[in-house]
């Protein structure tokens, strides 16, 4: 015993490796050793040798089955090794033999958010709490499953009360970076996650986070630099290459972006999030092999729903390569089947929540005359249903002199949400209580948020394709702003959006029948605004725009009073960040044989056809 006692005080003391020694001489006098066996496994857990500390442990369970440390021991090795399921059966039977100990709910939890069961995780780090009120990490924990569930304002008060607890505790920071990002507080974002980087010079993940937000601030260049400050600490660091992937994408990189999606494979093979960007890389064909490893990935019965989703997607996309397009609709049904079943649509919701947008805005024009808000000339805003033309409209305006495209924001969103501020009451009502000051006031705040670089254009573009239930908001807030609307053939606008894994805002993106319902919706949605704005919006119909590029430039140029550029035609070449998925299609001349891609489909898009109101179109 005095052998097992020196060497937990070596353990204690940092000398792992004198620890070990001791460890393993217990064993050789007695290899069953439950005492030394445990100290031993867990010791290889702090160290990351799993699969050492599995054997270990499992000895010991062997001898005292009913031992809850030891199940608590081999549930953290199980979650280091990726083996979600042992780890979280092992943490219950851990809670079913001492269910008083949080450190062990606290754990269960994690595995929880790391199978995508945030809701699952909050009521484990609930009962943490429950046993100790004082446990600052937990705190932060809940505050980072909260966010994940969309709660941001009670996740803002679990992370403060984690920081208040412990001043010191990095992941607290991050946390909170994370919470200010959902909330689009780019700023606060990246200030938190400098202190946690801070706190914790070494802390990979945090340095991620740093670089989503500087190119979410149109700073990539900032953003590849934190990048690799990031894989100079964990060079194999998959998360990293995901998101050096995206970014190189989305500065029109290809090349650049295939090789990080590719070594993000190489180091986490099960991650599918990097097997779908790697597909649908616009020019590019995907490999044989790139296409069996996905295919292997299917036959796994381990994924988790949002894995095999992305992975779904990821399918679809290299069977369509291969022109086997029964194969990538099935792989593609079964992805957005995920999607709709996590966030179903309700349609008789929009439908009122639209109708209280159009008749809040109308009496409130009624009220207040057309011009009630902050008169500034330089507000365009382009919109529609996503994947309607709105990347291509804004970089062929942002090609021009005299613009500055901002890419999409939630300024909109955040302005609705003063509007709630302001009256204590629920949007889209609660627009009928603002005066003209009130609404004057929400225009000098919405042009507030742009950058003192974009304002010196003559215009500055927000190209949110989402913005076309706030057109009412905008239009009295910003009553000299221009609308640029575009739109599509309905059935090809609707599969293009089908064909993504929109996040969970859009919830009519994943049933063919939700897209034909929504589409119809907001189809008249569009004709009230035309009606309360006469003047002020410019249809922009896509294929019109591929059909003749220099003839619907103009016509937009003519809408702004901007005398025609060449460099318009050469939007391809423009070099700036585009954030959205379309990121490779505005990098490259209009190619027609593009418009008719749902066609290849079409016997299996009957429930889109059908909720699609056509006549409602023009």
């Amino acid at each position: 015993m005095r052998k097992l006692e020196a060497g937990y005080q070596a353990q204690q003391s940092g000398d792992s490796d004198q620890a070990e020694r001791l460890y393993k001489q217990v064993l050789d006098a007695e290899e069953d050793n439950i005492h030394a066996l445990n100290l031993l496994g867990m010791l290889c857990v702090n160290s990351l040798r799993s699969d050492a500390a599995v054997e270990y442990i499992t000895r010991a369970l062997r001898q005292v089955p009913d031992n809850p440390q030891s199940h608590t021991n081999i549930g953290l090795a199980y979650k280091d090794l990726g083996d979600a399921q042992k780890a979280i059966a092992h943490f219950r039977e851990s809670i079913n033999l001492d269910p008083e100990n949080p450190d062990v709910h606290n754990n269960l939890g994690n595995v929880l958010r790391v199978i995508d069961k945030p809701k699952e995780a909050i009521r484990s780090y609930e009962r943490a709490l429950q046993l100790n009120r004082n446990f600052a990490e937990c705190w932060s924990n809940l505050a980072a499953a909260l966010n994940e569930t969309g709660q941001q304002k009670p996740a803002l008060k679990a992370v403060g009360r984690a920081i208040e607890l412990d001043p010191c505790l990095a992941q607290a920071y991050n946390n909170r970076g994370d919470i200010y990002l959902a909330q689009a507080r780019y700023e606060d974002a990246l200030a938190e996650y400098r202190r946690a980087t801070e706190l914790s010079p070494k802390y990979a993940a945090a340095l991620i986070n740093m670089a989503k937000v500087q190119r979410d601030m149109d700073a990539p260049d900032e953003a590849l630099q934190t990048l690799k400050l990031a894989l100079n600490l964990e060079p194999a660091n998959p998360e990293a290459l995901l998101v050096q992937g995206v970014l190189n994408e989305q500065m029109g990189n290809r090349e650049n972006a295939a090789e990080s999606f590719i070594a993000a494979i190489k180091t986490s093979p099960e991650m599918t999030v990097a097997h779908y960007y790697l597909s649908q890389i616009r020019g590019r064909q995907g490999t044989d092999e790139e296409f069996d490893a996905m295919r292997a990935l299917s036959e796994r019965t381990d994924l988790n729903d949002n894995s095999r989703m992305y992975l779904g997607f990821g399918l679809y996309r290299a069977y369509e390569q291969r022109e086997q397009y029964d194969d990538a609709f099935a792989n593609l049904a079964a992805a957005n089947r995920i999607k709709a079943e996590s966030t179903p649509y309700d349609d008789k919701d929009t439908a009122q929540y639209i109708e209280s947008i159009v008749e809040s805005a109308r009496s409130s024009l009624e009220r207040l005359g057309n011009r009630p808000g902050h008169a500034d000339p330089r507000p365009v805003f382009v919109l529609g249903m996503p994947r309607s033309g709105t990347s291509l409209t804004e970089q062929i305006l942002a090609s021009h002199s005299a613009v500055a495209g901002a890419g999409e924001l939630s300024y909109a969103y955040d302005t609705a949400h003063k509007i709630r501020d302001i009256t204590n009451e629920k949007f889209p009502d609660n627009m009928k209580l603002l005066s003209a000051e009130q609404y004057a006031e929400l225009g000098k705040s919405y042009m507030a948020r742009h950058s003192d670089e974009n304002l010196a254009a003559r215009y500055v573009v927000d190209k949110t394709p989402l913005n076309f239930q706030y057109i009412g908001m905008l239009g009295l807030a910003l009553p000299e702003a221009k609308f640029i609307h575009c739109h599509r053939d309905p059935v090809a606008n609707c599969f293009s959006i089908h064909r993504m894994p929109f996040d969970e805002k859009q919830t009519y993106a994943h049933s063919l029948e939700a897209l034909g319902k929504y589409y119809t919706r907001y189809w008249r949605f569009m004709q009230s605004w035309h009606e309360m704005f006469p003047g002020r919006i410019l249809n922009m119909r896509y294929e019109d725009t591929v059909a003749n590029i220099e003839t619907q430039s103009r016509r937009m140029l003519d809408f702004l009073a901007l005398p025609f550029e060449e460099g318009v035609l050469e939007y391809h070449k423009t070099k700036r960040l585009v954030k959205t998925p379309s990121a490779s299609q505005v990098r490259q001349p209009i190619y027609k044989d593009r418009l008719a891609a749902w066609k290849k489909y079409e016997k299996y898009l009957g429930p889109l056809i059908e909720n699609i109101e056509l006549s409602t179109h023009e």
